[in-house]
């Protein structure tokens, strides 16, 4: 791939993409990249605000979308790529997407949110030569190609790991509220050393929840996963059932996980030993010994299937 060239656009708060930036830069020539996350835009003038507004009221998009990318695609042009790769394709409008597919034989999106959740994602999917979902729904609903997210960190990564909490996790407050909270009633009930923090501007009054106002970033959220036992995960049911990044971060760390996903019996890496799986927050039963056995390593050339490395190979090469 050391002469091709590549572009490459993602939305990224967390940094989950930038070692895939790096893999990119270590195999091809030359690679575009644009993370959309840290675009800034102002209003040239009330005038456009004022259409901007006008427009989403009778449209429901965000033209301010566009005048944010645009600079993205005027960047390409006159410029010809052997690939181009985007993360988060429903926040271009048709006309850019339109304009970015000529200047690639091969244009490919990951979707890794479900259609459900953001249904924009639905109508961009004809103007790529190839769909990739973490969404088995979506997969079979609209002929799309399945892939799971990846772990996304480096060995380095794994120093330092300790054990001060039994369980931790971190989210925003949303509808899984009362899952996780019915979860940290019953950590408590049976003298679990827990550590649930929850991101919110309002903090509602709760003994078994940590309220949190600023967002952590993700070294911060790594540094916590480095110090507990087990993750953690509450992923959002009736709304997406692709594996969340807690799910490879456990991975990655040889740590337990509990989560409410029960699709992650379907995966090669599954073993009860290692993962819980919460079928009914309401009756929640973890066996003591879940709590007491040491994690078992997986196999390494299962490991590897869901390395950051290989997750690029099954995408492009």
């Amino acid at each position: 791939m050391q002469n091709k060239k590549i572009l490459f656009i993602t939305y990224d708060l967390s940094g989950y993409y930038d070692i895939i930036h790096e893999e990119l830069q270590k195999n091809f020539h030359s690679v575009d990249y644009h993370n959309i996350a840290n675009l800034k835009f102002k209003y040239k003038n009330v005038f456009q605000k004022v259409y901007s507004g006008l427009y989403k009221l009778f449209t429901k998009r965000k033209l301010k979308n566009f005048y944010k990318l645009q600079p993205i695609v005027k960047s390409t042009i006159n410029k010809k790529y052997d690939y181009a790769l985007i993360i988060r394709p429903d926040l271009f409008f048709d006309s850019q997407l339109k304009e970015l597919k000529t200047r690639t034989d091969n244009f490919i999106a990951y979707y890794h949110d479900s259609i459900n959740n953001i249904n924009r994602k639905k109508d961009v999917i004809p103007f790529f030569d190839s769909v990739y979902s973490y969404e088995k729904k979506d997969v079979k609903d609209y002929n799309l190609k399945f892939i799971s997210n990846f772990i996304y960190l480096k060995a380095t990564e794994k120093q330092n790991l300790t054990k001060t909490y039994d369980a931790f996790t971190i989210m925003s407050r949303d509808f899984r509220f009362n899952a996780l909270l019915k979860m940290a009633e019953y950590l408590k009930s049976i003298n679990i050393n827990y550590k649930f923090l929850v991101h919110s501007d309002k903090n509602t009054g709760s003994d078994v929840i940590e309220y949190i106002s600023e967002r952590k970033n993700n070294q911060q959220v790594l540094d916590y996963l480095k110090d507990t036992k087990i993750i953690v995960d509450i992923h959002k049911f009736g709304v997406q059932d692709g594996l969340t990044f807690r799910v490879f971060e456990s991975l990655f760390f040889n740590k337990k996980l509990i989560t409410t996903n029960m699709d992650i019996i379907h995966y090669d890496f599954y073993n009860p030993n290692n993962i819980f799986v919460i079928n009914d927050v309401d009756n929640i039963e973890i066996p003591s010994s879940f709590f007491k056995t040491e994690y078992e390593d997986i196999a390494p050339d299962v490991y590897n299937k869901y390395h950051y490395s290989n997750w690029l190979k099954q995408i492009l090469y």
